[in-house]
């Protein structure tokens, strides 16, 4: 594998692509999606007659998931730069998740 000015970086095509290379990127992305999926759920789960099986169908196993991928970057991203702020912003994404789904 060669970077832009063709020498080699030493990795194999099949190592670059063995693990992601930049998790505060993705934890961008992931709050994003995050906030865009509860601003959705918000009017469904509303609704009198359906919205115990939004949250219950729906809602339940995105939190489980998404509780998870915020706990393993708040791993990753424990020895970054501004590691306890990502830490701390983890855990609150964790808790808005929910926050919101139990009391709205």
């Amino acid at each position: 594998m060669t970077d832009g000015t063709g020498q080699d970086t030493g990795l194999s095509g099949a190592r670059s692509l063995a693990r992601f290379q930049n998790w505060l990127g993705f934890l961008a992305a992931t709050i994003v999606v995050n906030l865009l999926f509860i601003y959705g759920m918000l009017g469904n789960s509303g609704d009198a007659t359906l919205g115990l099986w939004y949250k219950a169908l729906i809602w339940l196993p995105f939190n489980s998931i998404a509780s998870m991928l915020y706990y393993v970057f708040r791993i990753k991203l424990a020895d970054a730069t501004g590691g306890a702020f990502l830490g701390a912003l983890c855990l609150v994404m964790i808790a808005l998740n929910w926050i919101v789904m139990f009391f709205v």
